[in-house]
């Protein structure tokens, strides 16, 4: 538990020391523990592709299913289970969850 609140006492100021053009790089678990800290910010994290159909939907996740929803105009569904990396900015709304709209999208060799 120490090491979680450490990671995210550094993350805080790594994001204190970032410019606001300058995407933070980061975690799945990170957005997910400290997630109101990240909002509004660019960030850039990796993750495996997943989707639901009803209503259609995509997001990333990690092994501990650590999940972020992914928005934007960039076609998913041929990237589906493929490890990617996002690039955008990070929203977090107590109702709407964690989400990311997607400004690039790298996948994962």
């Amino acid at each position: 538990m120490r090491i979680k609140l450490l990671m995210a006492f550094a993350i805080m100021l790594l994001l204190v020391g970032c410019g606001a053009s300058e995407p933070v790089k980061t975690t799945l678990s990170a957005l997910s523990e400290v997630q109101k800290d990240f909002d509004g910010r660019q960030v850039m994290v990796s993750g495996t592709l997943r989707t639901f159909d009803m209503p259609r939907h995509y997001w990333i996740e990690n092994d501990a299913l650590d999940r972020v929803a992914l928005e934007g105009t960039i076609n998913l569904a041929p990237l589906v289970s493929r490890t990617v990396t996002v690039r955008g900015m990070f929203r977090y709304d107590s109702d709407a969850g964690r989400r990311i709209v997607v400004d690039e999208l790298i996948v994962s060799e």
